[in-house]
This record gives structure tokens, sequence and C-alpha cells, in this order.
């Protein structure tokens, strides 16, 4: 049995893995976190459920919609919204939401492999197998005849320059390539309910933030409680500002947006929000050195896209491991 270590616990990660599992190989995901989900995050606040990074996914490639028709028997997603009142402008089509929030699809893979948590690669070694080396924490080792590294394109390359392992010219200057923006998220509790209506969501209320919406509204939570989305240019100008400097202006915004105060709040940084430049390819295999590296640096910023980049890879890996 061809064993196989998957970097990164993101829905591509997690998808490559299920995919190859399902097909008999020995699959260990890798993740530097508490959970899986990467950016299809939700987190616990008081009684409140919040999703900080991506809000919702669309299915339109068969493969996706196999698995979403199964998700749904088991209310791990459920739909939220395909239109918005006076918003002719936002494309109409079915927004899927988790049940429990945006992490619930990842959960739900990763029940089919091996997970190991909190695990910062220090680097990756490559002799008759691949080692997977911890930085600390338990000094975990790890060993696979094959890896994936669904990492964001600059942690890639980070994780290259430590382990001093390098692919061919080309491939390194397209990973060297990719680009994302950033996004400060403020995850806030209420003092009541909001006065939007369904969906709970408002896009662009001013330049500065793209996303305010109401998770209580939107099903995922009890309390209400808001997640505003800063905007690409307001987030890298603030990216170093304390909380006490960004924190009260995005509160203000959700307060204004939402006609309800704002108790208690906390930011979070997404340092790879959504790719700008891409890979140019839905996936990088090498046959002969045993690697395959995909995620939304290749697919690019739609949840589907990263899911079919983890998915084809795990497809290639099958017909040639």
């Amino acid at each position: 049995m061809t064993n196989v270590i998957v970097l990164g616990g993101g829905i591509s990660g997690c998808v490559c893995a299920y995919r190859l599992a399902r097909s008999g190989f020995g699959v260990t995901l890798v993740e530097k976190g508490r959970g899986v989900g990467g950016r299809m995050a939700t987190r616990r606040m008081g009684d409140a459920r919040i999703d900080h990074g991506a809000q919702f996914f669309t299915a339109r490639d068969p493969r996706l919609k196999s698995l979403l028709s199964d998700w749904e028997k088991d209310a791990v997603v459920r739909p939220w919204y395909d239109s918005i009142a006076g918003r002719p402008d936002i494309p109409t089509g079915t927004r899927y939401r988790g049940g429990e929030g945006m992490t619930s699809p990842a959960k739900f893979l990763a029940r089919s492999f091996q997970v190991e948590k909190s695990f910062f690669v220090d680097k990756i070694v490559r002799s008759e197998q691949w080692s997977v080396v911890e930085r600390m924490g338990e000094n975990r080792v790890l060993k696979a005849d094959h890896l994936v590294v669904t990492f964001p394109g600059p942690q890639v390359v980070e994780l290259f320059d430590r382990s001093d392992f390098s692919l061919d010219a080309e491939t390194m200057d397209r990973l060297k390539a990719i680009r994302y923006t950033r996004c400060i998220a403020l995850l806030g509790l209420l003092a009541g309910p909001s006065a939007l209506e369904s969906p709970g969501t408002v896009t662009h209320p001013n330049a500065d933030v793209d996303w305010v919406s109401d998770n209580q509204i939107k099903g995922i939570s009890e309390q209400p409680a808001c997640t505003v989305h800063a905007s690409d240019e307001f987030s890298q100008k603030h990216w170093d500002s304390p909380d006490e400097v960004r924190g009260p202006y995005l509160t203000k915004v959700a307060e204004e947006t939402l006609g309800t105060k704002v108790t208690d709040w906390n930011c979070h940084r997404w340092g790879f929000a959504k790719p700008l430049v891409t890979f140019g390819a839905d996936y990088f295999h090498s046959a002969e050195q045993s690697v395959t590296l995909a995620g939304d640096g290749f697919g690019g910023e739609r949840i589907e896209s990263a899911f079919l980049s983890g998915w084809e890879a795990a497809e290639r890996i099958v017909r040639n491991p």
C-alpha cells in the first residue's frame, strides 16, 4: 500500500486525502491548527458560532454535486440563499453553508483518514521516502512514499527553502509568482437581533468593507453574532495596526449596517485570503520526485475551485503515484 502525507487541512487537502483514502492509499493529513477547514473556518465566541473565513460555496461540477447530495442528507451542508432582494448585480445560484458552520464539510471528510493536528512542519526531507519533520511540539517525524502540499504558494516556497528542496526552475518561478489578497476579519457578539432580513448579509457597505453578515440569521448561531471582512486595501493599510485602532472602525460599520450594538469583538488576520495570481494549472505533479502540489493558489479563489484542485491532484496520484 502506498502511503501519502498531505500537508494542509483546508478543503483542497481534505478532499485530496479523502479521495486517496477511498482509493486504498494510506493517508495522513498534517494540519498546523487545532482542526481542519483552512479558510472554511468557524469559531466559537461565547454562545455564538461564527464563520470568519469563507462564507459559502457553490457547486457546479458533478464531482462536488455528488458529494453535496450526501452532505445534504446528513445535514453537513444546507442551502443558504440564491439571490438577495434589490441586488440584481449579484449572480443567482444556490450558496451553501455548513450545517454547523463552514468547517462542517472538512470535518466530515476528515473522518476518512488520519489527521495529525497542531503540527507545524519545519522541513521535508526526501530520501527513499519522504520525511516530514515537526518544529518543536511533540517533535514528530512522519514518513510516506508520496507527499502532497496544499499550503498557500508563499508558504510552499518558504517550506522548500527551509528544507533545501527545489523543483525545476520554471515551476519554482510559477510558485513564487502566486499572490494573495489580505483580509482583516472582525468577529463580534451582538446586543440583540440585527435589523437584516434573510439571508442576513450585506456586501460592500462602504469602500473599506467587503462583507457584513449575521451568523444567527445565517442559521449557524443561537446567539446574535456578526462577521465583518475588511477590503484588501484597508487590510493592507492596517495589517500591523493594533486591534484598538482597526477594531473600533470595523465595529462602527457593523453597528451601522446591522442596527444593533457590538458588545464584544476580536480580529483575525487572513494573510492568504484570495489568490490574485495563481500557478496557472489546477495542480502540479511529479512522479519522479513523488510530490504533488494543490490548493487555492492553483485552482483559484472559489471554494469549489480549491476543492477540484485537491480532487484532480488525488486522481493524478491514483493514476501514477
